[in-house]
C-alpha cells in the first residue's frame, strides 16, 4: 500500500471511530429521502402545516419555527425576481430554487410546478428532475399553461378534465421514487366552475394516479372549502390553503378532514413589510439606532448560513498553509484624524511581512479591549498592533514564523534591548507608544480576548494592549520580546540576550573578573543569581527576570556569586 492509501484509510478510520451515532455525519446518512419523510408524515394521525418560501433562508427559518415542511412557491420565486407570476419564470429556474431549498433543510419540500410546464411530456421530464434535486412531491394544477396566478382577476382557463388527468398518470409513470407524492391541484372554484366541477375533477384526478388533491379558492369564507372535503369524504388526502380565508384555524381544517394546511405567501408579506418598514427609518431617521433591537443580529444570520459548521469543516479537513497569518490593527491614538486604510503605516508594514488577512475593528483610540472583542481571528498567529507607526516587518516576520505563543515585536528607535522594555514603557507611559505589535498564538490570541473582556467587565480604565499583555504575563504565559538586532538573524530576543550574555562571560573570564556596577544591557543580578531586565516589574510586582519574559531561565554570568 502507497503512502497515499495508506494516509487515507487511517484518516477514514479515525473519522469512523471519533464519529458518534448522533452526530451529523451520522444523521445525515441515515435521514431518509424527503418523499420519504413526508409519506411518513401523511401517514401519521392529524394534519400537518406548511409555509411557503423562496430561498434556502426562508426554508430554514420555516425548519426552526417547526414547520412540518416547505412550499417552494411559484408566487414567492417570481416575486423575488420581480416579476409577475404567470409562467415567465422557466421550470430550470423554478427547480434551481425548489432543490437549493430541499438540499438546506431536513424537512420535506413540496413543489409548486404550476400548470406542468407545458403537455404531459414536460410533466413526466419535470417529475424526474424534481425528483433527482431531492424534492419531495410535485404539485400540479389544471389551468392552461400559460397560467396566471388564481388571485389575479381575469383569464383562469382551466385544461379539459381527460388533458389534465393524462398529466397526472404522466407523471406518476415518470417517478422513479415510490413515495414522491403527486398532488393534482383543482381550480374549478377558482374559475367559478363551481363544487359540482370540483368534485368531478377531484374524482378523475384520483383515479388517475394522484397522491392527494388540493382545492383551491379565493373567497374570504372558508365555507366551499368546509363543504368539499365534507363531500369528499377522505378517498384521498387533501390540501387546502387558507390565504384568503384566513379566520379557519388549523384545528378548524383538521377537524374537517384537511391532511396538509399551506400557508403559502405568508413569509413574502411579512418580509415586505418589514423591509420597508426599516428602509423608511434609514432615511427619516439618518441612522439605524432605533430599530437595531428589532432586527436580526449578524450573529443570528451566521448562525442560519451554518457558519460554525464550516469553520469546523475547515479545522477538520483543510490543512493550515504555511504562512497563514492574520493582523489586527487597533484604532490608532493621537490628537490627528485617523490614515486611510492605504495610508497607515501598520498596515503597510504587515503587508510588507506577508501577512494575508488585516482586521480593522472600530472602538476608541486607547480601549483596546473593546475592539479586540470585535476582531475574531481564527488564524494560527496573529499580529495586534497599537500604537501609530508599523514595526520593522522583518522582526514581525520573525515572529509570525516562530512558535512563542506570544512574541513582543517592536522597532522603535529608543528600544534596542532585549525583553519586554517595549511592553514595559508602552505600560507604563503617560504617553502613547509610536510602536507596539505583539504576536500570539490561536491559543494565546483567545486568551487575550478573555483578558480583554475581564478587564471591561471589572470596569478597569486601562484596557490598552500592552496592559492586557502584562495581564497575560500575570497568568503565566511565556512573553518573548524580539528586537530588530534579532531580526537580522532570525532569532528571538530572548535568544539574542543568551548569546550577548555569554559574549560577556568569555570577556569576563579572560579578565578575571566583571565589571562593576551597570552593564551594557543594563541588567542587574538578583539575589538568586538570575538577571533581570529593567522596566518588567508592574506596579504591584517585583522585578521579572529573564524567566518571566522568555519561559525560559538565561545563562548565569559567570562570577555573578563571586
Amino acid at each position: 500500500m502507497g503512502v497515499i492509501e495508506d494516509t487515507v484509510e487511517k484518516f477514514a478510520e479515525r473519522e469512523f471511530r471519533n464519529a458518534s451515532a448522533t452526530s451529523p455525519e451520522f444523521r445525515n446518512a441515515e435521514r431518509r429521502s424527503g418523499p420519504a419523510r413526508l409519506r411518513e408524515l401523511f401517514g401519521r394521525p392529524g394534519a400537518l402545516r406548511i409555509v411557503g418560501a423562496h430561498n434556502p433562508l426562508g426554508a430554514r427559518l420555516a425548519e426552526r419555527a417547526g414547520f412540518d415542511g416547505v412550499w417552494s412557491s411559484g408566487l414567492e420565486v417570481s416575486a423575488s425576481q420581480g416579476l409577475p407570476d404567470t409562467d415567465l419564470l422557466t421550470m430550470s429556474e423554478l427547480l434551481a430554487v425548489a432543490g437549493s431549498m430541499a438540499a438546506a433543510v431536513d424537512i420535506p419540500v413540496v413543489a409548486d410546478c404550476d400548470a406542468g410546464y407545458g403537455n404531459a411530456l414536460n410533466v413526466m421530464h419535470m417529475v424526474r428532475r424534481y425528483e433527482a434535486a431531492g424534492v419531495a412531491a410535485v404539485c400540479v394544477e389544471d389551468k392552461r399553461f400559460p397560467k396566471v396566478n388564481s388571485f389575479v382577476p381575469g383569464r383562469q382557463e382551466l385544461e379539459p378534465v381527460e388533458v389534465f388527468a393524462g398529466k397526472i398518470a404522466a407523471a406518476k409513470a415518470a417517478q422513479r421514487d415510490p413515495d414522491l407524492m403527486v398532488i393534482a391541484r383543482t381550480e374549478s372554484l377558482i374559475a367559478g366552475w363551481g363544487m359540482d366541477e370540483a368534485l368531478l375533477r377531484a374524482d378523475a384526478y384520483a383515479a388517475a394516479g394522484a397522491d392527494a388533491v388540493l382545492i383551491h379558492a379565493k373567497g374570504a369564507s372558508p365555507e366551499p372549502v368546509l363543504e368539499f372535503l365534507e363531500r369528499w369524504r377522505g378517498r384521498l388526502p387533501v390540501v387546502v390553503v387558507p390565504t384568503t380565508y384566513h379566520t379557519v384555524t388549523f384545528d378548524e381544517l383538521r377537524a374537517a378532514g384537511a391532511k396538509l394546511v399551506i400557508y403559502a405567501n405568508h413569509g413574502l408579506r411579512a418580509g415586505i413589510s418589514a423591509v420597508s418598514e426599516v428602509f423608511e427609518a434609514i432615511l427619516s431617521e439618518g441612522r439605524t439606532t432605533g430599530f437595531e433591537g428589532r432586527i436580526a443580529p449578524l450573529a443570528t444570520v451566521f448562525d442560519l448560513q451554518g457558519m460554525d459548521r464550516l469553520k469546523a469543516d475547515e479545522a477538520r479537513f483543510i490543512p493550515e498553509p504555511a504562512g497563514r497569518h492574520s493582523a489586527v490593527v487597533l484604532p490608532a491614538e493621537g490628537s490627528g484624524p485617523a490614515p486611510a486604510a492605504g495610508a497607515d503605516p501598520r498596515i503597510r508594514a504587515v503587508r510588507a511581512a506577508g501577512v494575508g488577512t488585516v482586521l480593522l475593528p472600530s472602538g476608541e483610540p486607547g480601549h483596546d479591549a473593546q475592539a479586540l472583542l470585535g476582531a475574531d481571528s481564527g488564524a494560527a498567529r496573529t499580529a495586534v498592533l497599537g500604537g501609530t507607526t508599523g514595526p520593522d516587518d522583518r522582526c514581525l516576520r520573525v515572529a509570525l514564523a516562530g512558535t512563542d505563543p506570544i512574541a513582543v515585536v517592536h522597532g522603535h528607535p529608543a528600544v534596542h534591548s532585549p525583553g519586554l522594555s517595549a511592553v514595559s514603557s508602552a505600560a507604563h507611559s503617560p504617553e502613547p507608544s509610536a510602536v507596539f505589535c505583539a504576536v500570539f498564538s490561536a491559543e494565546a490570541y483567545a486568551a487575550l480576548r478573555e483578558a480583554a473582556a475581564k478587564r471591561i467587565a471589572d470596569g478597569r480604565p486601562d484596557t490598552s494592549l500592552a496592559v492586557l499583555v502584562e495581564d497575560l504575563r500575570g497568568l503565566g504565559w511565556p512573553v518573548t520580546g524580539l528586537s530588530e538586532e534579532a531580526s537580522a538573524t532570525g532569532v528571538t530576543a530572548t535568544e539574542a540576550g543568551a548569546t550577548e550574555a555569554s559574549a560577556r562571560n568569555a570577556g569576563t573570564t579572560e579578565a578575571g573578573a566583571t565589571k562593576s556596577g551597570a552593564t551594557e544591557s543594563a541588567e542587574a543580578p538578583t539575589a538568586g543569581g538570575e538577571t533581570a531586565a529593567p522596566g518588567l516589574d508592574s506596579p504591584s510586582s517585583t522585578p521579572a527576570t529573564a524567566r518571566d519574559v522568555s519561559g525560559a531561565k538565561a545563562p548565569e554570568r559567570a562570577g555573578a556569586d563571586a
